[in-house]
């Protein structure tokens, strides 16, 4: 969240000018796929030329796309990120608090670990384009500038503004992926948690009577309407992030496997040992941990949740109040439908959505090799 608000891709609470900050970043970033879409068009008979831009002009489309997103919806997903912090999200339980802080780290780590990638990626290209440069070879930027890089100082200053926007891009595309995937993760060990609360409820209502010397039915069922209500929270917060995010996962989709394409396109004509195809091989990893990431985390959302019924069944309630057995009847037939996050109400969150994109993918590119 802190890169995203430093890099003027998401608004931070407090501040009066960053509205002006986010505008022009949203401004430089399309204005540069403006040149690059000039540039495809001016090389669109050229396929060598063409596929070194297009994967870069989809990438930036998707990118945009989410940009907008948080530009729009800036105020549900503030609102999103403050439900985190509910209560009921952070129950003081030891083995909950661990799991939450489990949680946390991986996606700490996930992050730092995506942004570097994509922070490499963006280096590796301008430090081609450079040494290019200095051993005397032509360069030729993918996008239009309408000036020519002949002299030194044109070269550098349009060098350093294809790295400022291609790393900013790269920073906050690969950050926002992290941010919604970090949010369906929360969403995975919420069910985690509550699938715990459900199978331990008896053992802690009993608990919780002798302590406080409370009649134990009652007790039982405040944790019941606990449990309850802590179900959907989890199931709102969800809702939410598809309502806000659907389009643009949707449009990463759709466009995820071309991209793909088009930089294996690029990647099996570079040499094997030279920057640019380490770069571009850097390129495709983030470009696969992008869809794994929301088809990973949105399948392990749902295979979470289909264990809820599970739960329910397998804590002690043969015991339990008549009333408490009828209610958990219900929430087990309510549970029975898992909690599945759809990409606009068309294309699920899962492993098998990953595999056809990479079917798909592998279908264009050999297409294009045989058409060339």
């Amino acid at each position: 969240m802190r890169l995203l608000q430093r890099v003027g891709f998401m608004r931070a609470p407090g501040r009066a000018r960053e509205g002006g900050y986010r505008a022009l970043v949203l401004a430089v970033t399309a204005a540069y796929l403006l040149q690059e879409c000039v540039y495809a068009y001016q090389e669109r008979s050229d396929m060598s030329k063409l596929s070194q831009v297009m994967f870069l002009l989809l990438c930036h489309i998707t990118s945009i796309v989410k940009q907008i997103v948080f530009h729009i919806d800036a105020d549900r997903i503030d609102q999103l990120v403050q439900s985190l912090n509910d209560p009921i999200y952070n129950s003081t339980c030891p083995r909950a608090r661990a799991l939450l802080s489990h949680t946390t780290a991986r996606a700490r780590r996930l992050q730092r670990a995506y942004a570097g990638c994509a922070a490499l990626t963006c280096t590796l290209w301008g430090m081609f384009a450079a040494w290019r440069r200095a051993c005397g070879g032509a360069v030729e930027f993918p996008f239009w500038t309408g000036l020519r890089n002949d002299s030194p100082a044109v070269f550098i200053v349009i060098l350093l503004y294809s790295f400022y926007v291609t790393t900013l891009v790269g920073l906050a595309n690969t950050t926002m992926d992290a941010f919604i995937a970090t949010i369906l993760y929360q969403c995975k060990t919420q069910f985690t948690i509550l699938r715990t609360e459900f199978e331990t409820l008896p053992e802690r209502a009993k608990s919780l009577s002798i302590k406080t010397n409370e009649d134990y039915e009652r007790v039982i069922m405040t944790l019941f309407v606990k449990c309850y209500h802590h179900y959907q929270k989890i199931i709102e917060t969800s809702t939410v992030l598809g309502h806000i995010f659907g389009v643009a996962i949707l449009v990463q989709f759709g466009i995820g496997g071309w991209i793909l394409c088009m930089a294996a396109y690029k990647l099996v004509s570079l040499n094997i040992l030279s920057i640019e195809f380490a770069s571009t091989a850097l390129f495709i990893l983030c470009i696969l941990t992008e869809l794994f990431l929301y088809c990973y985390y949105g399948n392990e959302l749902t295979v979470e949740s289909d264990k809820l019924v599970c739960s329910v069944y397998c804590m002690r309630w043969q015991r339990a109040p008549p009333r408490l057995r009828r209610l958990l009847v219900l929430v087990m037939e309510r549970a029975r439908r898992p909690l599945r996050p759809i990409a606009a109400r068309l294309v699920p969150l899962s492993l098998e959505t990953f595999l056809k994109i990479l079917k798909s993918s592998y279908t264009f590119y050999a297409v294009l090799r045989q058409t060339k």
